[in-house]
């Protein structure tokens, strides 16, 4: 082994082993078919930390104080078999947890509350009427559980789940209007039926193939956001889950002179939009409540992209990643898929993805390289991936970009992820079920050690300058 090669896989396991520290185990044998088996895990407003564990025949309830320390648990019964899944938690005035466990068509849901001060618990039911609606999204925010479905006469309807019981909210959205002569536009309901809804968390990592998505929802700012991108702009829907108004905004891509295709992501407060055809590309960011730009990066096929860190890139099903020669290359096969971008914050720059994804013919099914990503990214969403997920050969067709928090573009050394280590250790290990949770400024990968026979928590965090 050379030297060179014997440091730089000394660095690598250091960074590794820096990036993961095991938080607690607690002992814990689930039983029968892992079909059965899944993770949730909420805060309350002491910070206290909560994860429901369940198999086919219980459900145990750990409790760790702010400092993630254990301090008590509960175990029941698994609702009859009417109920499939657990879908959020709110909790009560001090602090007790109220677990929501739904039907597969979420027309039934049951609320278990828990009392860990007299170690019991109790149930209500609700019932939903969902027969001329499609379900597109369940999130939790604001202490509620919500489930969203799209009607037939272009509305969103939030059936809102709290302490104070159910409540049902309306949303108009009015009519998708495009400014392309003789352009016949489909409605934002129809957007959804097509698209379905990829549910974001910009402060976690995610892929470009979750990027390159049309229809994109966001919880930011006590705000359930939607983004639709579709022929010549990004139409926002920012709906105040306080009293569930709604603004909407549009903002029009960077002009191009031929065809092109474009794709929106927001961060924080600021909408960056990538607009790309064989011959140029566009990467502009705007300050969403504003609607002021605040700068734009351009580049063509007769030139190399000068705000990128890294080289231009294709990754295979397989994982393996080659570099492409030039930006003309690049730009032809960007024009050839979907294009999109994602945007992430990490402890030094912003990371920017940018590029698309393609299909290719291929004999097998599509084996993700980027591997275990997919199980997170679409774990809360209701994205319909089956136009990436066939018998095709998936490509990602990428650079990476570092800018800082103004925009402006940085030159500064790559620094590991906690998605590098997250990634490497569950290609590793597959558990059997597992769940991610952003906590304070790391992620804790919450999983079942079936070999140990314990539920474990891990922490994995960015690796900072």
């Amino acid at each position: 082994m050379s030297k060179l090669y014997f440091t730089l896989l000394l660095i690598c396991t250091v960074q590794s082993t820096f990036a993961q520290t095991i938080l607690n185990r607690f002992p814990l044998e689930l039983k029968r078919s892992s079909d059965y088996f899944q993770i949730l895990n909420a805060e309350n407003a002491s910070k206290d930390y909560f994860s429901f564990i369940t198999d086919k025949q219980n459900t145990t309830v750990l409790k760790h104080n702010s400092a993630l320390f254990f301090t008590d648990s509960i175990a029941v019964s698994r609702p009859d078999k009417n109920f499939d899944f657990m879908i959020g938690t709110t909790f009560s005035e001090d602090g007790n947890p109220n677990l929501y466990w739904s039907s597969k068509d979420y027309t039934t849901l049951k609320l278990i509350a828990f009392d860990f001060k007299t170690h019991t618990s109790s149930s209500l039911i609700f019932e939903n009427d969902f027969e001329r609606e499609k379900v597109v999204d369940v999130f939790v925010a604001e202490n509620a559980v919500n489930i969203v479905t799209v009607t037939q006469n272009n509305q969103l309807k939030f059936s809102n789940f709290s302490n104070s019981g159910k409540k049902e909210y309306f949303i108009t959205l009015s009519p998708n209007h495009t400014p392309i002569e003789n352009a016949k536009d489909p409605t934002y309901s129809e957007l959804i039926f097509e698209n379905g809804i990829t549910a974001i968390d910009s402060k976690l990592f995610t892929p470009l193939y979750i990027g390159v998505s049309k229809v994109k929802r966001y919880l930011n700012n006590q705000q359930f956001i939607l983004t639709f991108d579709t022929k010549a702009q990004t139409t926002v829907f920012s709906i105040h889950l306080s009293d569930f108004s709604v603004d909407k905004k549009l903002f029009p891509y960077e002009h191009l002179e031929e065809k092109a295709k474009s794709n929106s992501f927001l961060n924080d407060t600021i909408l960056y939009q990538f607009t790309a055809n064989s011959e140029a590309l566009s990467l502009s960011a705007t300050n969403l409540a504003s609607g002021n730009k605040i700068k734009s990066y351009q580049a063509n096929a007769k030139n190399d992209i000068d705000f990128k860190n890294s080289p231009l890139l294709l990754q295979s099903e397989s994982g393996k990643t080659r570099e492409i020669k030039n930006t003309s290359k690049l730009l032809s096969k960007i024009n050839d898929g979907h294009v999109g971008l994602s945007v992430y914050s990490t402890p030094n720059y912003n990371l920017f993805t940018i590029g698309g994804v393609r299909e290719v013919a291929s004999g097998g099914n599509v084996a993700l390289g980027i591997g275990v990503v997919v199980l997170g990214a679409f774990g809360g969403g209701f994205a319909d991936p089956s136009f990436l997920m066939d018998s095709s050969n998936l490509q990602s067709v990428y650079f990476e970009s570092y800018f800082d928090t103004t925009f402006k573009h940085v030159k500064t050394p790559y620094r590991p992820l906690y998605i590098d280590a997250l990634g490497e250790f569950l290609n590793e290990n597959n558990p059997s079920v597992h769940n991610t949770i952003l906590h304070k400024n790391y992620v804790i990968l919450n999983y079942y050690d079936s070999e140990t026979k314990e539920f474990v928590m891990r922490k994995f965090e960015d690796i900072p300058n």
